[in-house]
């Protein structure tokens, strides 16, 4: 469900801080689902584990080459909108 809100949101919304919220979401339903995964299946505890800790590393390299686009993105068009930023490269 938590992926499904986040893709939703990566989806409809414009603004770049919203979309990295929303791919922090998916990360994080990606996560609850690892944690259910070793739950039900013990055979696999160290695995569900393992990809739990493989995926909050990726997401943190994540969020910070984001911020990075994000700030350089914010630099150039004045605006964290993509709305703004295209139709500004429009005109």
């Amino acid at each position: 469900m938590l992926v499904g809100l986040g893709a939703y949101g990566m989806i409809v919304k414009r603004d770049l801080i919203r979309i990295l919220i929303s791919a922090e979401i998916m990360a994080n339903g990606v996560n609850i689902a690892f944690v259910a995964f070793s739950l039900y299946y013990p055979v696999f505890s160290i695995t569900g584990q393992g990809f739990i800790v493989i995926v909050v590393a990726i997401s943190a390299i994540h969020t910070t080459l984001a911020m990075v686009l994000l700030l350089m993105f914010y630099r150039r068009y004045k605006s964290v909108d993509l709305g703004r930023a295209v139709l500004k490269e429009a005109h």
